[in-house]
Parts: structure tokens; sequence; C-alpha cells
């Protein structure tokens, strides 16, 4: 089994800056790339329009790999969502938006995703991600 893991630096910093740990919520989720793929190759562009940002979609179709790609963003979606300790209950696909840099994994929010993480007094989200197999994890920091 191959695994890659994203910027263990995050968590290296976390360790050195204790305060971190006051966070304000934690979600992860695994996502299985095939189901994503399944999902991707049966819906046309307005369906997927209604679960992934015009901007994922368009990083998504530009990666080496659209369906892990893909599955990343789904994963980080669920992930904030369990974080948010409400799920995306309320809170449309849309408003939360996954940007796979080089170097990280950004997490963006509008809208009651926005609403939600400001009650919550969120300023800040630290992600990583890894893969092995054909599976995808997500684990956001709210803090």
């Amino acid at each position: 089994m191959k695994t890659e893991q994203h910027h263990p630096q995050v968590w290296e910093s976390m360790q050195q800056n204790p305060e971190w740990f006051g966070c304000k919520g934690i979600g992860i989720d695994i996502a299985p790339i095939s189901r994503i793929a399944k999902l991707i190759d049966r819906y046309d562009s307005d369906a997927l329009n209604l679960l992934f940002t015009s901007g994922e979609i368009e990083r998504c179709q530009a990666a080496s790999d659209p369906y892990q790609a893909y599955a990343l963003c789904f994963a980080t979606k669920e992930a904030v969502g369990k974080a948010l300790g409400t799920g995306l209950s309320g809170i449309g696909w849309n408003e939360i938006e996954a940007n796979i840099t080089s170097k990280r994994l950004i997490v963006h929010l509008e809208g009651a995703a926005s609403l939600q993480a400001a009650k919550l007094g969120v300023r800040e989200w630290l992600a990583t991600w890894t893969h092995w197999d054909r599976y995808v994890l997500v684990h956001v920091l709210a803090q």
C-alpha cells in the first residue's frame, strides 16, 4: 500500500504551538475515489455545479488525476461540515471550497458556512490530506 502524506509541517507547527490545541472544531472524512468517479461520470455539468464551485471544477479538470482531485474537494466539504458542528445541513455544497495548491489545501467559505464559522469564532483553517490505494482522507482543524 502506497501512501503519500501532504504537508506534515502543519502538524509539526501544532506541536510547536500548543495554543493551537484550543481549536474550534475538527473534521475528518475519507472518500473512495471510485465512488466520486462514478458521480462525476454520471452527472452533467449543471448537476456538478451543485456540488462543486466553478473554481474547483476548473482545477479538478486540469489536475493530473481529476477523480482524485474531485474526491479531495468532496472530502474537504464533508470534513469542514463536521468541524462546523452542523454537517452540511443548511449549508450549500458550493459554500465550502477546496483549493488544492502545490503546497497546501486551502479552505474558503461563503454564505451559511461562513456565518457558522464566524459564530464559532473560526479565524483560520488548517487542512491536510493524504491518499492511499483509491481513497482520499482529509483532516481539517478550525482555529
